[in-house]
């Protein structure tokens, strides 16, 4: 595919790469709505590595028309698993993680180069802004702090199924930059994307032999809302404040009902 090369990434490549020399890794599923704006914002790293689990929306042939883009299949065993398999695949010393719905600004990009091109620490910590529809949310949504960039000697991934997160053994560098996270689903998808992640969530409990009491069942779906849609503001979002606040509380009420669906499945207790 031809695509026009981001001017900034144009500009400073030359100067000291052919192709700055990054490994971009993103896991998929049904992303093709997503994947050509965040793909377009990476054609001038050296690879990008797609693990699909699966699609059947086109997102796989999408990103076959990017030059720079290796797609390969891997079943599905839960988001540690698929991102650790992915990273495993990447040749350059350093790594981005993205996901599908996120596109990184020019000023994460200008941090990237810089981070790289002084090379005095093994990761960086920045900023995902989130965005709903095109806009962010008034009064909650705020700015998540994550580690996306980073040496891949010095990053793994803990085994999780899901809320994985990269450990990194070195100096961690911090920006403000950040990369803007799209999260264009409706209310429907957004809870079958918490009714999915619950099941990972117990799952991954269970396994810890963690344990859920009745009086956690009564009483985690109300303490949930009321601390995300008044305490933390959600209410002043209007009708948006307030499915998101439902939402919430629904994936925590399901995180320990299937807990306990696990425990009963196992030994036959309520």
């Amino acid at each position: 595919m031809s695509r026009r090369p981001n001017k900034f990434l144009s500009a400073w490549a030359p100067q000291m790469f052919q192709k700055i020399p990054i490994s971009a890794y993103i896991i998929t599923l049904n992303e093709a709505r997503n994947i050509g704006a965040c793909l377009d914002r990476l054609v001038e790293f050296d690879e990008v590595i797609l693990v699909d689990s699966g699609s059947t929306d086109g997102t796989v042939e999408l990103a076959g028309q990017y030059e720079n883009v290796q797609a390969s299949y891997h079943a599905w065993n839960g988001f540690s698993e698929q991102k650790a398999h992915a990273l495993s695949l990447c040749r350059n010393d350093w790594v981005l993680n993205i996901d599908a719905d996120e596109i990184v600004t020019d000023a994460y990009l200008e941090e990237i180069m810089r981070v790289v091109s002084e090379d005095e620490a093994d990761a960086l910590e920045s900023t995902r802004t989130l965005y709903r529809w095109g806009r962010r949310p008034r009064h909650f949504g705020s700015d998540d702090r994550l580690i996306r960039l980073f040496r891949k000697s010095a990053g793994h991934y803990e085994p999780r199924r899901v809320h994985e997160s990269i450990t990194i053994s070195g100096e961690i560098a911090q920006t403000g930059a950040t990369i803007n996270h799209h999260e264009n689903l409706t209310f429907s998808k957004r809870v079958e994307k918490s009714n999915k992640y619950s099941q990972a969530k117990a799952e991954d409990k269970f396994e810890k032999r963690n344990r859920v009491s009745v009086f956690t069942l009564v009483f985690i779906f109300p303490v949930s809302f009321i601390q995300v849609y008044f305490f933390k503001g959600h209410f002043l979002d209007g009708v948006d404040g307030l499915l998101t606040s439902m939402n919430f509380a629904f994936y925590n009420f399901m995180k320990y009902a299937k807990l306990w669906e696990l425990y009963r499945g196992r030994d036959g207790r309520g």
